[in-house]
């Protein structure tokens, strides 16, 4: 355990009790009420740490995060997704609003914590979480929105997005490969497919599909996801409000992020940072969606990206600690 910060293993009930970690800088939090951050994890069977199960993505990334983060001089949060970890419930049965719900519940565990100033509640959403954070700003006040990896579009945007750039991709291939396909590759008529295929979903009307019998889709999750209007809610937030994405990032289409400061009423700050990827390490290697898999064998063994760091560091200070004693933090901001 690092002598800067303690960590406690909490619980909270809703429909599901989910399991997390609050870690409060020990110094800090026996003087003051302190600013907040609650962590709402990306897409997949991530855990508090984003990591997945049986041993699979050892990410970490949201443990560093928060670590970082409270040796600033934040109280930080982060949950077992519903059906991860040690939460409850059935992680693949889980829709949209179930992990809005759960988000909501953390929020509201963070604002009745003593040792928490309520009035200085940041969301942290990453990849998925930054929808569903963007949902959760229309349930309750909060007090700042940070996006990494995300923002703007919806689930339905992203995954088109994935999906055109693993079309190109793959006519970029070389030699026979390539040749073979920019012969078969399509894209119209693999857009139409894909197309009838989720429609096929969600005419079932179930939770979980199998498709070739064995398998399973989250149909609950994409339908309610594809149904959500992200920018209609953005419209409604007057709190500040942080974007940062990697310019390796090959899952998030960056030109949404032009839309932001347009539709959101308080202070907005977007940054692409360079030789970033989707989980915030530093990549060096061309952008790419193919090869994703790979790549994560090497990426968590990474430092997070420095540049990105500050940018959220500087913003962190700006807003929620510049004007309280609590800038005595543990570690140095550059400030």
């Amino acid at each position: 355990m690092n002598s800067l910060f303690a960590e406690k293993e909490i619980t909270f009930n809703g429909k599901k009790q989910i399991c997390g970690t609050l870690t409060i800088p020990v110094e800090i939090a026996e003087k003051n009420k302190l600013p907040a951050v609650l962590f709402i994890s990306g897409s997949g069977p991530l855990d508090r740490n984003a990591n997945g199960p049986k041993g699979k993505f050892q990410l970490n990334v949201y443990k560093e995060l928060a670590e970082y983060m409270t040796a600033l001089g934040f109280i930080t949060l982060r949950f077992d997704k519903r059906g991860t970890g040690k939460s409850d419930g059935d992680f693949i049965s889980t829709g949209f609003w179930d992990f809005v719900d759960d988000a909501e519940k953390a929020f509201l565990y963070l604002k009745n914590c003593p040792e928490v100033d309520p009035d200085k509640i940041i969301v942290l959403g990453h990849s998925e979480g930054t929808i569903i954070g963007t949902a959760l700003s229309e349930r309750q006040p909060i007090n700042g929105l940070m996006l990494l990896s995300g923002g703007v579009g919806n689930l339905d945007e992203f995954t088109a997005h994935q999906r055109k750039l693993a079309y190109q991709e793959l006519r970029k291939s070389k030699g026979l490969k390539g040749i073979l396909m920019r012969l078969l590759i399509n894209e119209e008529k693999q857009e139409a497919k894909s197309r009838r295929l989720m429609q096929k979903m969600f005419d079932s009307n179930k939770d979980v599909y199998k498709i070739l019998f064995f398998i399973k889709q989250p149909v609950k999750w994409m339908k309610e996801h594809f149904a959500y209007d992200t920018r209609v809610a953005l419209k409604k937030v007057t709190c500040p409000v942080l974007a940062i994405l990697g310019d390796k990032d090959p899952l998030v289409d960056r030109d949404l992020l032009k839309e932001l400061p347009a539709l959101v009423k308080g202070d907005c700050e977007t940054h692409i940072i360079k030789n970033m990827e989707h989980g915030f390490r530093v990549q060096t290697e061309e952008m790419t969606i193919l090869k994703m898999k790979k790549l994560l064998k090497v990426l968590p063994s990474r430092p997070l990206n420095q540049e990105g760091l500050d940018a959220l560091s500087k913003w962190l200070y700006e807003y929620y600690l510049a004007e309280t004693n609590t800038q005595q933090s543990l570690v140095d901001t550059g400030k």
